[in-house]
């Protein structure tokens, strides 16, 4: 797997290239080259409070239905996704 930028990616797709095999982890919800996961167990953990509308809670809980996961590691996973996608986007305008 290797990095590629958004633009690349987008040229790629738009060319019908195939790029689910090369461009993506499917371990995570990552772009580019894959981060080892790490173990709950190596990482501090600290529990916290959030308040969210019945609306939202209640499509958190469709979607891990769906998934077939916790409504917790629902909210991880988007959290994660979100940083990412914020780190990414300030390293691209920073460049």
């Amino acid at each position: 797997m290797s990095n590629i930028s958004i633009e690349e990616l987008e040229q790629k797709i738009e060319a019908g290239e195939e790029v689910i095999d090369q461009y993506f982890d499917p371990a995570t919800t990552r772009v580019g080259t894959p981060h080892l996961m790490t173990s709950r167990r190596g990482q501090d953990q600290t529990i916290t409070n959030l308040e969210i509308p019945l609306a939202m809670l209640n499509e958190l809980d469709q979607m891990a239905n769906e998934l077939n996961i916790s409504r917790q590691a629902v909210i991880k996973m988007m959290l994660r996704r979100a940083l990412d996608e914020h780190y990414l986007a300030k390293r691209l305008t920073s460049s």
